[in-house]
């Protein structure tokens, strides 16, 4: 903290100085606290550190005044004027680049107060935005992809060849052969990951506890005491411990993005945003490896869930031709090197690891649309449909070799639930499928509120990567503890005979010729389970087994996911329904057996379905897994209706848990609407107006200072930029275009200009359409390293072969609607607003529009105004 005495001319000169810090859409900024005491003229000054503040050259010296005059055309002092209320969110009197009303930093002792005088300010002029009470932030760390095409002179000329129409042709044929490699590889990972449970599940139960329980039987035959069955319970445990313990370290040492299902950031990823890492080779080795020690050390976690995010890390790193963290290029799909690009082959790649979990291309491909992908096409649908039935029927000949069944491309993926001989179900029995939807409905709510509960808990508390491990080593050790716990102390053994899906190692220590049914549940794997749960005859488990199972097995899973290990839900909840649905369907047998019938299978399959659709609200694409999975049309009403119940229950308390997982971390996501009661918030409310402009010839010199001295990927270009008369920020003139960074690095890198003011003459490099290709080469280059020499600053470069010349634009009175609609159904970046005479006043970005959230409260509709912080989710 700095207090300083000074005049008003040098305290102006200050703040232009510092308005040259800053950002847009981008998580490099500096936060500014200034304060005024005008009676004493002191200004106070706080700078708030955050991520990747240090600009690319390494340092963080502000940037001179004399550089800022010449950016802005703004001379060095001005006379202060009467303080007024901004009509925008922006204080114009507080830094505009941050936007102090807007981005608050918990470190910060004067934010509180910020947000008070924010919070009058909404309520007398805009009383439809509801003030910011529950402290939930935007996370300025994230940001966004550009799927915009850049429609240049470059790109123009490029059509204009002869040989372009073959280019087209070859393009097109390239994307197929990429699919055909992602279906393929993603089958390859998902077999490996189910080679690598059954090998884990094979050492433990087959190796080690077969002959612990056999030494202890026979120390208990001749009387030697049951010391022995603590022993085996300690073996067990540290075993599970031991492969979670490895698949937590991979987690939170090398790959930390590689916790959890991945579905969520994937889903953000398909949406618009920019997760670092999210789609890299070490994160889809971090999560096979991972999820096959998380699963076969016993956690109640599902291997079918992270198998979306592994299939998108397989199209990423296909459709690139390269490996960046291998520091390996092979040369080929240079063509897909731009988030367009690589953004569909993504969705493709997330329907071929549900395709290749599930044994459902039809349901992949529904998933990836209806909870993956934001943007797609008829063109895209068939080649994620060719991916997903590659990815298959791949991985079933492969599952089908390796279990000795020849060539067989029937096999069910990696989850079996089998094949449902009893398909038997009346018109009567469809007020039961509802209760079971509103059970799951309500039970799924509950398991959202409790994980959600429990993210906030270690988002708050477990924060050292020490507490981390240790919190996976205790869950793991839980898990098996109070497996062993329920299987000594529920009684529950069955004739062998008696269910043909048991085998010899659910014995354990149950009279001879008889089987646990306790130790069927916990100890024969998730999908095990779940097929006895469907399939096995009515008197397979007691009834207090079930009920007591899934009573845990809840608890558990909700510990569970969230943990530092890769982990999905799927599996662990549909267990979880099985079990309270077959309870169901038990005692529905027993009281009306002339309506129900016998088998309570289908109210497993019912329960399943409800528990699963309660948590995480998906009902066309999760009626297709199921139908797919145990190969059954028949049951696609029921399912149906169960699924569409318990969607409509559990929105009643609360959102979806990726939704609300994603809400927690912050991540501006756009939804598939935009906010209601929003209409009378406009452009000139949700714009930023602290936008740094170029004209169309632009010297090299300041080219290097902008790029030094800010962390904006998109600047916009103009015919004029003159002294404001009005404000503290330029008066910028009409719009001509926009230019990305990563354009103005490339034009600097290949030392395309020269000493003529034209900007063409006598260029040292002529730019070519090839130039430009690869977006992602020279995104994180700094100045430093394109090599520029003094002479060089004095050049001039001409902006127009390379600018987008037509970007999307809106006047300063288009409502959030129609802006949010804009920004979600073309997936933009940056969107300009002007004036009626098309002179840019501001640029909207993502953030801008997403802060802006709906809420509901006693049946009336508001909009939040959330602010923008370095951290990002609730304090």
């Amino acid at each position: 903290m700095k207090i300083a005495k000074i005049d008003r001319p040098r305290k102006c000169s200050f703040l232009r100085k510092l308005r040259a810090y800053g950002s847009q859409d981008s998580p490099e900024h500096h936060e500014l606290t200034v304060h005024f005491d005008e009676k004493n003229l002191a200004l106070t000054s706080h700078y708030g550190s955050m991520e990747n503040t240090t600009p690319p050259n390494g340092t963080a010296t502000p940037p001179s005044a004399s550089f800022y005059r010449r950016a802005h055309r703004m001379p060095s002092a001005r006379a202060p004027r009467p303080r007024t209320i901004s009509e925008s969110s922006i204080d114009v009197y507080e830094d505009p680049v941050v936007g102090m009303d807007r981005v608050a930093s918990q470190s910060n002792i004067n934010s509180e107060a910020r947000r008070r005088r924010m919070e009058d300010v909404s309520q007398e002029q805009t009383p439809m935005i509801s003030p910011h009470r529950d402290h939930h932030t935007i996370s300025s760390k994230f940001e966004s992809l550009n799927y915009e095409v850049c429609e240049n002179e470059l790109y123009r000329n490029e059509e204009r060849k002869e040989s372009h129409q073959l280019n087209l042709w070859k393009l097109s044929l390239n994307r197929w052969i990429a699919c055909f490699f992602i279906g393929i590889c993603t089958a390859l990972v998902a077999a490996g990951i189910d080679i690598l449970v059954n090998k884990s599940n094979w050492l433990k139960q087959d190796v080690i506890m077969n002959q612990l329980i056999s030494d202890c039987e026979q120390q208990l035959d001749r009387g030697m005491g049951g010391h022995c069955m603590i022993y085996v319970e300690l073996v067990w445990i540290l075993y599970n411990c031991s492969l979670v313990c490895i698949a937590a370290a991979m987690v939170i040492w090398w790959s930390p993005i590689s916790g959890g299902s991945g579905i969520p950031q994937i889903k953000c990823y398909l949406n618009g945003i920019a997760i670092p890492d999210v789609v890299s080779f070490k994160t889809l080795i971090t999560k096979a490896l991972g999820v096959s020690c998380a699963v076969g050390g016993g956690l109640c976690a599902g291997k079918e869930g992270p198998m979306i995010h592994s299939g998108g890390c397989v199209a990423a790193g296909i459709s690139q031709g390269r490996s960046t963290s291998l520091g390996l290029d092979f040369g080929v799909f240079k063509e897909f090197r731009n988030d367009r690009e690589k953004r569909d082959f993504v969705s493709a790649g997330a329907a071929a690891g549900v395709s290749a979990a599930f044994g459902a291309p039809i349901g992949g491909v529904l998933f990836s649309l209806e909870e993956g992908a934001s943007f797609w096409n008829q063109s895209l649908t068939w080649r994620m449909f060719f991916t997903s039935m590659f990815s298959s029927f791949t991985v079933s000949a492969i599952l089908a070799w390796y279990h000795g069944a020849g060539a067989w491309l029937s096999w069910n993926g990696l989850a079996n639930f089998g094949v449902f001989e009893d398909k038997d179900y009346n018109l009567f029995e469809i007020p039961f499928f509802l209760a079971i939807g509103v059970i799951g409905g309500v039970s799924g709510a509950f398991f959202n509120y409790l994980n959600i509960n429990l993210a906030k808990f270690r988002k708050k508390y477990i924060l050292t990567k020490k507490q981390r491990l240790l919190e996976a080593i205790i869950i793991a050790a839980t898990s098996g503890f109070f497996g062993f716990l329920t299987l000594f102390l529920v009684d529950d053994c069955q004739p062998i005979g008696i269910n043909p899906e048991t085998t010899a190692v659910n014995q354990l220590w149950c009279p001879k010729g008889e089987y646990s049914a306790v130790a069927n549940l916990f100890f024969d794997g998730s999908e095990g389970g779940i097929k006895s749960l469907f399939h096995s005859p009515i008197n397979s488990f007691r009834p207090y087994t079930l009920l007591i199972f899934a009573v845990e097995y809840f608890f558990l899973t909700a510990w569970t996911f969230g943990v530092s290990v890769p982990a999905g839900i799927f599996i662990p909840l549909l267990l979880t329904g099985a079990a309270w649905g077959r309870y169901i369907g038990v005692g529905l047998a027993h009281l009306i057996p002339s309506v129900v019938g016998t088998h309570p299978g289908k109210y497993a399959l019912a329960g399943a379905a409800a528990q699963l659709g309660g948590s995480v609200r998906m009902t066309i694409s999760l009626t297709a897994i199921l139908m797919e999975a145990t190969k059954d049309i028949s049951f696609g009403l029921p399912i149906m209706l169960v699924l569409m119940t318990a969607k409509l229950v559990g929105d009643i308390f609360n959102e979806g848990i990726y939704d609300s997982l994603i809400d927690l971390q912050g991540i501006p996501v756009l939804g598939w609407h935009p906010p209601k009661m929003s209409r009378n918030i406009n452009a000139k409310q949700i714009m930023r107006k602290d936008v740094v402009a170029l004209e169309r010839r632009e010297r090299v010199g300041r080219l290097k200072e902008i790029l030094e001295t800010t962390s904006h990927h998109g600047f916009p270009v103009v015919d004029r930029i003159e002294e404001s008369m009005t404000g503290n920020l330029p008066d910028y003139g009409q719009i001509q275009g926009i230019i990305l960074r990563s354009q103005l690095v490339r034009i600097l890198e290949r030392r395309a200009f020269t000493i003529h003011p034209d900007g063409r003459t006598g260029c040292q490099w002529v730019l070519s359409h090839e130039d430009f290709l690869d977006e992602t080469d020279c995104k994180e280059k700094t100045v430093a390293e394109l090599g520029l020499r003094n002479e060089d600053f004095g050049c001039w470069v001409d902006l127009s072969p390379v600018l987008h010349s037509h970007p999307h634009r809106v006047p300063l009175n288009a409502s959030l609607p129609f802006v949010y609609q804009i920004f979600r159904g073309l997936g933009l970046r940056y969107l300009m607003v002007v004036n009626e005479e098309n002179r840019l006043r501001g640029v909207i970005t993502r953030k801008d529009v997403a802060r802006f959230k709906e809420t509901r409260k006693r049946r009336r509709y508001r909009v939040r105004e959330l602010f923008i912080s370095e951290d990002g989710g609730p304090n």
